[in-house]
């Protein structure tokens, strides 16, 4: 239960963060693109550092606030990229300017 409720959750915050902070968007497919495999690598990298971190950590509470931070964060980053890539995408399928054709006839 607790995990698709923290991916509903995170998946929230990202779709937000797209609405709420419009110039961080990628401008370009490719830059979108970009950022969904840093954001893998990043994913990917994180038991990495978590393994390097944690043992450093004294406190049990400050090992789990460190490991939950860095997972949301994480995670986050994750889905906001995909976010950014289906909104890209669709935005260069569906809207915007024609991209050739013939003219519309004006009478």
């Amino acid at each position: 239960m607790l995990e698709p409720a923290m991916v509903i959750g995170l998946g929230a915050v990202a779709v937000w963060t797209h609405v709420r902070f419009p110039g961080l968007r990628p401008g370009s497919l490719l830059r979108a693109a970009v950022q969904v495999a840093v954001s893998f690598g990043a994913f990917a990298f994180l038991p990495a550092v978590l393994g390097l971190a944690v043992p450093l950590l004294s406190l049990h509470a400050l090992r789990l606030s460190v490991t939950l931070a860095l997972l949301i964060a994480s995670m986050t980053y994750l889905l906001l990229t995909w976010v950014w890539l289906i909104a890209r995408l669709l935005d260069d399928l569906l809207g915007g300017t024609p991209r050739g054709g013939h003219p519309a006839a004006t009478s």
